[in-house]
């Protein structure tokens, strides 16, 4: 069995591809495929060296690894990591539940699966992953009932704002690699919640750059996404420009009543005040 190193859990949409953008570039981590899902889906049936072949092309002196934003919220992938890999790091990074909600909300608007016209409230009815994939101390407990805490690296999404260079060096020395490389990727910023005027464009991209990274062509995916091409491209096909949702509609704070409990638990957890620092 190959020496898989290290696998990124999630969050979703926390900062994983931006994370993940500065990982693949450090001379001393390989990382060609971002999201596998093997351990959270029924591709586990493919078995361990159907994994292990998105890796083949990894030096042996590498680091190797991969994330998947789905490990953290499946219930099968912990018991499943931990059979094949007992040794393997593995990083978590959490976001504002709220702001992560209203994210995989608009996420489901670029993606197609509804049109704007759907509200964020219809889409919390209908989608019960919205709220449960915020209950990170449920799902963190799921791990460190299995593994030790030393094997799991808890990073919060918005201290990327305040410093990205010192967030990816905590995961550089987590990693045990140079943690003076700085990325060039470190100020970018990747997956920005948008609204699409054509979703076609969108998958088209999208499954193209993974159809090239399955078959080997992760670094040109990688370089031409260093360009800035793809997002010239989504920013054309943006609707209202280049409008960001940064601030989250009035109706959407109401939803804070639904973390209270697991944030208080994930801040005993991390020994951080959690409920002060996301306001819930």
């Amino acid at each position: 069995m190959n020496k898989i190193d290290f696998i990124g859990i999630g969050a979703q949409k926390s900062g994983t591809s931006w994370a993940y953008a500065c990982l693949y570039e450090h001379p001393q981590i390989c990382a060609p495929i971002k999201e596998i899902h093997f351990f959270s889906r029924p591709r586990f049936e493919k078995g361990g060296e159907w994994y292990e072949s998105h890796f083949k092309k990894c030096d042996r002196t590498a680091i190797a690894g991969e994330f998947s934003t789905s490990y953290l919220y499946s219930k099968d992938a912990p018991e499943r990591i931990k059979k094949m890999y007992p040794n393997v790091k593995l990083i978590a990074i959490l976001r504002n539940p709220v702001e992560r909600a209203y994210s995989q909300y608009r996420n489901a608007i670029k993606a197609g699966d509804i049109t704007e016209k759907v509200s964020f409230e219809t889409y919390c009815s209908n989608e019960e992953s919205v709220k449960n994939q915020g209950l990170y101390s449920e799902q963190l407990l799921r791990y460190l009932e299995i593994f030790s805490r030393e094997q799991i690296c808890i990073l919060i999404y918005e201290d990327i704002k305040k410093d990205p260079i010192a967030f990816m060096k905590c995961i550089y020395q987590f990693l045990e690699v140079d943690d003076t490389f700085v990325s060039s990727m470190v100020n970018s910023e990747i997956n920005v919640a948008r609204t699409p005027k054509l979703v076609g464009p969108e998958r088209v991209m999208h499954h193209i750059a993974e159809f090239l990274r399955s078959h080997g062509f992760d670094r040109f995916v990688h370089m031409i996404r260093k360009t800035g091409i793809t997002e010239c491209i989504r920013a054309l096909n943006t609707s209202g420009g280049t409008k960001r949702y940064e601030s989250l509609p009035f109706d959407v704070v109401a939803y804070k009543r639904l973390f209270i409990d697991d944030v208080t638990h994930l801040s005993s957890l991390l020994d951080r005040d959690m409920r002060t620092e996301w306001n819930i």
